[in-house]
């Protein structure tokens, strides 16, 4: 291929990923728009103004003040603090299990790797009443555990560490034992700083999903004060009987809750493109 070729390709490509980022952009742009407006003008004005003459911030300061019970600001902590502990948690049990099932020998380990495997062909959506018992059993119902343990160990998770350990060469390895190097050690010191692409996609994946979660909370919590954003987000705008009358404050809302996924993306992107493309590279 000649080298104009590739610079036409090159800029076709780049157009049409423009093209690709607008598209997901505007409807941010209009969710945070609307969140300015006022809400009898929300959606009585025609046409539509993308941008409000008088913009106004009554809308934030409604869903930060509690109403019917129902407090929007005590849901970001309440997400920040699950969110945060089931991708630190998440990080501690898939790095070792990840270790274990691409640099240790043991027998039972491919058949445990095709399980992992296995599980992952399955959805979600079918783990929703076997969980839901176990909690249950545990006494862990309308509690931050119910939210935490589920997630914990995601085959996900370790499928995906594992296929970057096993990018780390054997003589390597061999190397760190003539050393006296320990397990503990080499995990610590030579394992994770070569996987580091790859904790940083998973945390941020593993993050955003319980930040996103909302299904298994609205079965599990019931008490107002540990709703997570999106539960208090819903049964704050139930409160109003009409979602019209208040739709610039639920686009506040939705605004608020989205926020802190661009600012991880803007913050880590750079991991999280080095690690798609390091895990784009065949490993042995």
């Amino acid at each position: 291929m000649t080298l104009t070729k590739r610079k036409i390709l090159n800029l076709i490509l780049s157009i049409v990923l423009w093209v690709f980022a607008a598209v997901w952009f505007v409807p941010i742009f209009w969710m945070f728009t609307t969140s300015l407006k006022q809400s009898t003008l929300a959606t009585s004005e025609y046409p539509p103004q993308w941008i409000p003459k008088n913009p106004t911030l009554d809308n934030y300061r409604m869903i930060f003040a509690p109403a019917s019970g129902i407090s929007v600001l005590q849901g970001i902590k309440n997400s920040l603090l699950v969110a945060g502990a089931s991708t630190f948690l998440g990080l501690v049990v898939a790095i070792p299990a990840a270790y274990a099932l691409s640099r240790l020998r043991f027998k039972g380990r491919n058949a445990i790797l095709w399980m992992y495997i296995a599980i992952l062909a399955f959805p979600g959506i079918i783990f929703l009443i076997p969980q839901y018992f176990i909690i249950h059993r545990l006494g862990l119902m309308d509690t931050f555990w119910a939210l935490i343990l589920p997630g914990l160990g995601g085959t996900f998770g370790v499928f995906l560490l594992r296929q970057y350990m096993l990018g780390i060469p054997r003589e390597l390895e061999d190397a760190a034992w003539i050393d006296g190097c320990s397990r503990l050690r080499f995990l610590l010191t030579i394992v994770i700083p070569y996987i580091k692409p790859a904790i940083f996609v998973l945390a941020l994946m593993s993050f955003l999903g319980s930040w996103n979660s909302f299904l298994w909370p609205l079965l599990v919590l019931t008490s107002p004060n540990k709703y997570t954003l999106p539960i208090a987000l819903v049964r704050f705008s139930a409160g109003w009987g009409d979602p019209y009358r208040g739709i610039g404050t639920l686009m506040a809302g939705a605004f608020v809750s989205v926020a802190p996924t661009i600012l991880l993306f803007l913050i880590f992107h750079k991991y999280l493109l080095q690690g798609i493309y390091i895990g784009t590279v065949g490993k042995e």
